[in-house]
């Protein structure tokens, strides 16, 4: 506000000032790890922050009292407590990503594999909520620190949703089958609504509410009915506007006006703004080409990839930069390990337990689909933005710095861990000549053959004459097993064809 009395016709820079440091962080952070690391950009990034974040302190502590040079960590880490950062993602920029990824998912494939698809992201998400949260109950209890069960269900409520921002930058960086790569993203576009609804469900549990399954199952199908009707109604509202064939500006807010139109009138209706976005996404993108000229549908898509470029190292700049606001300790950094691990084997168990109550659709998978998927299970911002929301709700104030310290070390491990392993458990079924075969990486894959594959079948990756990603089968003899990076791959031509888009 202008406060005219005392002079000050400028108002607050606090907004600019933040802005500002964030967009020089994520310079920074996003070409060294671009010219240096060479990860994935949602592994890299939050890394070279957060290690950033470590020099800083380091420093601070290291010229405290020095008459020249003098870092005031503390007003650093008032600015980033400043930052809403589930304001920022949940109720802000994810609209945008959802709604990128949504326009460029075929229609088709959601068509084909929408069973798998829907399975992961509800059934398997709650059992994988509900088996962590045991399973850290357990270690905890044994540890002697007594963190209540419905906390742990909270976290893992939490922790059960893949990031869809985290799934696109691991996907894009790694060669994988077709259909594995649409499950993997097809579940993180729809999972965000059963995440929400089961974490703030036990949230209002913890809080004094009564839980009432028939009214939860009423409620989140309410949501989901009424988001697919304001997302179908505001697809149909931006087809027609596209079909003016307007100037590119035109086109481009039509397509902006989709997602935080959506997503706003979904959040006033109390519906799941997430599933929303989603669906006017993919109703405009499966339908744009009839409409629009091929050069225009390409312009948009440009400019949808580069403001996902932009957020994504705004978003991964400041999952680091939350290191800041972190009481870490030995206790928070062993647990937070501990916490990754169960979440991983309760991913895998609740993927298994899941599709054993679909046996048509799990007996047609090909082999290593819900091993790859299970571990291709990437967390990010969303969980974080989740847990920090609640961090000042007066029941969880006792465990704040254990669930924000858990999520923070699982999010970072999900990226390294799961992130960059992702190609070599691929590797483990699918054929790839250019597989490491030596130093570490080396070991790596040769372990993850023998755990992961032991049946030694693997599957060859090609085309067809249409471009068409096709599927065959190939066993190596024993004496190709020895040099298997090595072996001639142009003998799987003599097997038949597995390609079947029905098969998960």
């Amino acid at each position: 506000m202008v406060d005219f009395k005392q002079g000050n016709v400028m108002g607050s820079f606090i907004f600019l000032e933040i802005f500002t440091v964030v967009c020089l962080i994520s310079i920074i952070t996003t070409l060294f790890n671009k010219r240096i690391l060479g990860m994935p950009q949602a592994i890299g990034v939050p890394i070279v922050s957060a290690v950033l974040v470590f020099i800083l302190q380091w420093s601070a502590t290291l010229l405290a009292g020095n008459q020249f040079i003098n870092i005031n960590i503390h007003a650093i880490e008032e600015a980033v407590r400043k930052i809403n950062f589930y304001d920022f993602l949940i109720n802000g920029v994810i609209c945008f990503i959802l709604t990128a990824s949504a326009l460029k998912f075929k229609m088709a494939d959601l068509r084909t594999y929408w069973k798998p698809i829907g399975i992961l992201a509800s059934l398997a998400l709650l059992l994988c909520a509900f088996v962590f949260g045991g399973l850290l109950f357990g270690y905890q209890f044994i540890t002697g620190h007594h963190v209540p069960l419905i906390v742990l269900l909270l976290l893992g409520s939490a922790l059960g949703a893949t990031d869809p921002i985290g799934i696109k930058g691991v996907l894009s960086s790694i060669k994988a089958p077709n259909h594995l790569m649409i499950k993997l993203e097809g579940e993180s576009l729809f999972n965000d609504a059963m995440c929400i609804a089961v974490f703030m469900t036990i949230l209002k549990v913890i809080q004094g509410g009564e839980f009432n399954l028939l009214h939860v199952a009423e409620h989140l199908a309410f949501e989901i009915i009424v988001a697919v009707i304001i997302g179908f109604a505001f697809g149909k509202m931006a087809l027609y506007l596209l079909k003016g064939k307007n100037e590119m500006e035109s086109l481009i807010l039509t397509t902006a006006v989709l997602a935080s139109g959506s997503y706003l009138v979904a959040l006033y209706a109390h519906a799941s703004a997430p599933i929303a976005c989603v669906i006017g996404g993919l109703m405009v993108g499966d339908k744009w080409q009839e409409i629009l000229a091929y050069k225009d549908v390409e312009e948009i898509n440009h400019f949808w990839h580069t403001i996902e470029g932009v957020i994504n190292s705004f978003l991964f700049t400041l999952i680091g930069l939350e290191l800041f606001i972190l009481d870490l300790n030995a206790h928070i950094i062993i647990g937070g390990i501990v916490a990754f691990v169960i979440l991983h084997l309760a991913r895998f168990l609740a993927n298994y337990l899941a599709f054993a109550f679909f046996p048509s659709v799990r007996k047609n998978a090909y082999k290593g689909s819900l091993e790859i998927l299970s571990w291709g299970g990437v967390r990010g911002g969303i969980s974080l933005a989740l847990i920090l929301a609640v961090a000042n709700v007066p029941q969880l104030k006792e465990y704040t710095n254990v669930l924000i310290g858990y999520t923070f070390i699982v999010v970072l491990l999900s990226g390294v861990v799961c992130g960059l392993g992702l190609p070599a458990v691929i590797n483990a079924f699918y054929y790839s000549p250019n597989e490491p075969s030596e130093g570490f990486a080396g070991w790596y894959q040769r372990l993850m053959h023998k755990i992961m594959n032991r049946s030694d079948r693997l599957y060859v990756l090609n085309e067809d004459k249409f471009g068409n990603q096709t599927i065959s089968l190939y066993e190596p003899t024993p004496e190709e097993l020895e040099e298997l990076p090595k072996f001639d791959d142009t003998k799987h031509e003599t097997q038949a064809t597995l390609n079947d888009p029905n098969r998960f």
